[in-house]
């Protein structure tokens, strides 16, 4: 059975919506052997800049797949926030990409309302994100060697700023190859940031 985009859509929302049927989903990390190349699509920064794919070349990534309705998403974005500047020097690009239908107006007040300083605003205004990089679930956080290639995939929300993501993100930097073992802990919203 071959679904189309609007269905996949729909369970997605109602997956990352829904926490009794998110617990179906398999989360955690998994590792993408052979590393696949992503599709350029139009993403943009808050300036209306192409940020996309091609902009991601150069050295490794974590692309981060969130939107502001989705709790676990926003949830886990001030970790993100922290990461940054620890991460970054070292060699890691990290991009939070929102995948709103208000686009960066959504993403700037959701910013605004958790206090976000480190992250820039990344947009994908057709929203093809999630269907073209094969995300049913937000969020979903891919990790890219320095060809933006996928190398491993995070589905679910988890501490990006703790000891075991630094371990992880580090081994990515090195061009170490990961395993799903490698992965961060998955956390839980506790409450609605």
């Amino acid at each position: 059975m071959r679904l189309d985009r609007r269905t996949l859509l729909i369970s997605g929302l109602a997956l990352a919506t829904f926490p009794a049927h998110a617990a179906k989903v398999a989360q955690g990390l998994f590792v993408t052997d052979p590393p696949r190349p992503l599709p350029e699509i139009d993403i943009r920064d808050n300036q209306g800049q192409a940020a996309g794919v091609a902009a991601w070349k150069g050295k490794p990534a974590l692309v981060n797949l969130w939107a502001s309705w989705c709790l676990p998403c926003v949830a886990e974005l001030p970790a993100l926030d922290r990461l940054k500047p620890i991460i970054e020097p070292e060699g890691l690009r990290v991009v939070a990409l929102c995948l709103d239908r208000s686009g960066a107006v959504g993403a700037v007040n959701t910013y605004a309302r958790l206090g976000i300083k480190n992250l820039d605003v990344h947009v994908d205004h057709h929203r093809a994100a999630g269907e073209a990089f094969g995300a049913a679930v937000l969020p979903t956080t891919l990790l890219l060697d320095a060809q933006a290639r996928e190398v491993a995939r995070y589905v679910g929300p988890a501490a990006w700023d703790g000891p075991e993501s630094l371990a992880l993100l580090r081994a990515l930097i090195a061009g170490k190859r990961l395993d799903g073992a490698m992965g961060p802990p998955l956390v839980k919203p506790t409450a609605n940031p």
